[in-house]
Order: structure tokens, then sequence, then C-alpha cells
């Protein structure tokens, strides 16, 4: 009978779902917002905590983009030297057990005037132009260009190089991403040029829609050449869509499995643990990390492991946490939300009665968000493993999170019921307009655009959005004066210039 149990129990371990080999994650380092939000704003030290954050969570392999793509041709010595300062971040990953593979889009650079504007400060979406490899009068340069900035990182793992979004142009043919990855192989001998297959390199990219053509033949015309070179690559990125019906959906992995490619994939699960791009906000996306993991859980054995992203791991700790946990053990996916920010309240050392709420904020009507819960985190002192590590320190942390508790409590009482006088109106549509700006002004996201740029409904989180401009219908009833007498009290606020608050609550008001 012993010998029958323990032999039941060997089966049920070897069948137990196991996590994947390589675990993975994606610091994304374009989109402008203010520290510690955004990547771009981070010091080494920062970078440190990240790289010891990770590997406390279960992580085995970092991604960063450093935004070399901002330097243009001919690299300038300034321009060198904050990309060589990336050489001891390497390091620091290394040293917290990590990997660490450094991404480099293809075929885009800033032009010229980037120059004027300070590294930190400097978008590349804004800047961006195209390189046509074929073209000889820049083709070539570019390519030297490329070999001298990749240099400039050869103490990383592996480089990794996205087929489009951004990079390559309509009709661009597949030898010129090959000459491309070449050309960084013989930049970086014996390190790991990784292509990530994800937008279809060469697929038409118009002004009907980013996806609107399909990725599939594109994606299987470059898989296809990559697996006909003998040893190489050693290893490929395919990225899938949070979602089959949004974007690539699950086209790419589909692919690379019908050709054999799993065992030499790191699958890309992308925006399992945050949309992107979208404004700093406290949304949890458990069941988008369920789906996307029990998905690809199959694959597990062969692939060599799995990848997740984030713009800004502040406000989706919850979501990267949960992520780490499961892609290490599958069997994790089937533990309830509840249980997973109870865990991760443990961790990070600081009351689930106050936390669990506050990173369920966005979710939670304002009767379970208590008056006194922002104050209650104010004071928090978050003392477990994890909490040292925090992107901008347990401290900074603590009072970001409840700089967001506050937001939504206000916003949800100030649209908490149908104005019954113009008062009324004009006092919570200026109340539930200032709490969503007093947000923005603590994170400063722009998306693209470039640190300076004003006050903008999408830079708010479209749910926080809706909620307001569906109070603002109501407040229509009692004509435009309204909109105009809660510009003027927004204005008294000092969150926005009156005629600043008179266009944004306009827009509000706009069908």
């Amino acid at each position: 009978m012993k010998t029958l149990i323990l032999l039941l129990f060997t089966i049920s371990a070897l069948a137990a779902p196991r996590g994947f080999d390589r675990r993975g994650f994606y610091l994304h380092g374009a989109w402008v917002m203010d520290y510690p939000f955004s990547v771009r704003t981070w010091q080494r030290a920062d970078f440190a905590r990240m790289f010891r954050l990770l590997h406390r969570l279960g992580f085995n392999t970092v991604m960063i983009w450093p935004g070399a793509e901002n330097a243009p041709m001919p690299l300038s010595p300034e321009d060198s030297s904050v990309l060589r300062g990336y050489r001891p971040v390497i390091d620091d990953a290394h040293r917290a057990s990590l990997e660490c593979w450094i991404t480099y889009c293809p075929d885009v650079i800033a032009r010229d005037g980037i120059r004027a504007t300070p590294w930190p400060a400097r978008s590349l979406y804004h800047w961006m132009t195209t390189i046509h490899i074929s073209d000889p009068a820049s083709g070539p340069a570019y390519l030297r260009h490329r070999a001298e900035v990749l240099r400039l990182f050869d103490n990383a793992d592996g480089f990794v190089v996205i087929d489009g979004d951004p990079g390559g142009y309509p009709g661009a043919p597949v030898s010129e991403y090959l000459r491309i990855l070449d050309s960084d192989q013989a930049a970086v001998p014996g390190k790991l040029i990784i292509p990530w297959i994800w937008s279809g390199w060469g697929r038409l990219i118009d002004k009907a829609g980013f996806w609107k053509e399909p990725v599939a033949p594109y994606v299987r015309a470059t898989l296809e050449a990559l697996k006909a070179r003998p040893g190489r690559p050693l290893e490929i990125m395919p990225g899938r869509s949070h979602r089959e019906d949004w974007a690539n959906g699950r086209a790419n992995i589909e692919i690379a499995e019908q050709l054999g490619l799993i065992p030499r994939s790191t699958l890309m699960v992308y925006e399992a643990i945050e949309f992107e791009p979208t404004p700093p906000a406290a949304v949890l996306q458990f069941d988008l990390i369920r789906s996307n993991l029990r998905q690809e859980s199959r694959l597990a054995p062969a692939a060599r492991g799995v990848f997740g992203n984030a713009q800004q791991p502040v406000m989706v700790l919850p979501n990267l946490y949960f992520f780490a946990r499961a892609s290490r053990d599958l069997a994790y996916l089937e533990r309830s939300d509840a249980g997973v920010l109870a865990d991760l309240a443990a961790e990070v050392g600081g009351d689930a009665a106050v936390l669990v709420p506050a990173w369920s904020c966005l979710e939670l009507p304002l009767e379970k968000l208590p008056a006194a819960l922002p104050t209650r985190l104010r004071s928090m002192k978050l003392a477990g493993t994890l909490a040292a590590d925090l992107p901008g320190g347990p401290a900074r942390y603590v009072q970001i999170l409840a700089a967001q508790v506050d937001s939504r409590r206000k916003l949800l009482a100030a649209v908490a019921r149908e104005p019954r006088t113009g008062a009324e109106a004009a006092a919570g549509l200026s109340a539930g307009a200032a709490a969503l700006v007093q947000w923005w002004k603590v994170h400063h996201y722009v998306a693209a655009g470039v640190g300076t740029d004003p006050f903008a409904w999408s830079f708010v989180h479209p749910s926080q959005v809706r909620l307001l401009k569906k109070y603002a219908a109501l407040c229509s009833d009692f004509g435009p004066q309204i909109q105009q007498e809660a510009a003027r009290q927004l204005a008294a606020r000092g969150l926005l210039s009156e005629s600043e608050a008179r266009q944004r609550l306009a827009e509000l008001a706009s069908k």
C-alpha cells in the first residue's frame, strides 16, 4: 500500500503544472512620465532595486529599452556617455542573478534636431525618422552607427530586435531584417541576437489603423527565413497580444509552433501585466494573466521561457507579482484574487486591510473606500522582504498609492448622485475634474509627448474619464453656463488656468 501511495504521489507531482524555465520582465523606457513611474527617469540605484525585486519575485531575465534610438547620427560624445552609463546597470542586473537583454529597434532613429533636448526629456516618437537599409546614401552609415551603439552595451547577454512597432517600413524585404541581425551579430560577436516577432516585418501600416492588415503572411515569411539559416537564431521571441481579438492576437506564437520553433522561443505575453500605452493607474489584470498563461501553459515544457512587460511597474505591482508567481508555478494561477493580494501584502509587510482595497480602488464603489484609507496608507511603513526594493522606495510607494485612492474617492464622491441644481452640477463637475487633474500632477504622463504638454483627458485612465463624462452629460441639462462656472471653480483650485479648464470641460461635454 505504501508503495502504491508513493507511486501515485510521484505521478501526481510529475503531472503537476510546472512553470517556464526562463521568466523575464521587460522594462519599457519610451513613454514620458515623472519619477518613479517612468523607467527613463531612473538612476542606477533605482535599476538595482528593481533588479533585486525581480529576482525576489522569481524572474531570472530582464530586458531594458534604453532608448538608444534617441541618439542621432553621428553618435556624439555626450550621447555616447549617456548610453555607456547603462554598462554598470547591466552589471547590477548580473549581480541580482538576472540575465540582461537590451532592445534596440531597427531602421528608426531620432532626427538631428533632438540634440538640443536633454537626454531625459527626449521623445523618440516626436523626433523619429525611418532609415531604409537598402539606401546606399543612409543604410551603411546607419549600420555603422548601430554597431557603435551596440558595442557600448556589449556586457549584456542578448540584444532583442523587434520586427516593427517601431521599426521597419511598408514593403521592406525580409532580407533587410536579416541584414540588420547579421550586422548586430558582427558588432557583438558571441552574444544572443534575438528577433522579436511582433508586427510583421514590411507590413503596410497606414492611417486606417496600425493592425488593419493581417500580420500572419509577414510573420510566416520572416520566421521561415530565420529557420532556413542554419544554427541561427539561437533564440526568438514571438509575441502575442493580451487578447486574441486584439492587435496581432496569438498569430505569431501559432506560426512559430507550426514551424517547429517553440523550442527556440521565449514567448512575449504582451500587455497581460499592463496595457500599453496607458496612464499610470491601479488596474488589476489578474484575469488576463490567468487566461494568457493558461493558454500558453501547454508550451511551457518545450518553450525556452515567457516574458511579461510594463511601461511603469509602480501602479501595477500586484499584476507583476501575480505574473511572476504564476509563470514560475502554473498552479498559482488557481489562487483567488483575494488570496494573491493577501500574499503580496504579507510580502511587502503591510496591513492587508489597508493595502487590498487600495490596490483594488479602481474597481470598488465609494462605500468600500473608507474616508480614512488615504491617511492610513500615508502613515504605513512597509517592512516586508519586497518593500525595500519597490521602485522609488517603500515610503514613496505608499504616498503614490494614497494619492490614487484619494483621487478615486473624490471622483466617486463628486459624481455620486444626479445634480438637482445648477450649483450642484458645477460643484460636482469641478470637483470630479480636480480629482483627475490632481492625480495627473502626481505622475505627469504625456504618452508620446515631450514632457511640457498641457493636461489632456487622454493622460488619465479612460475608466475614470468615462465616469466624469457621464456626469458632464447630466450637467448639460442646466445649460452652458454650468461649464463656465465649473471652469472658474477649477481654476480657483490652482490646477488649470480658466481658459484651459473651459476647453477641457467642453471636451467632456462633446459626444
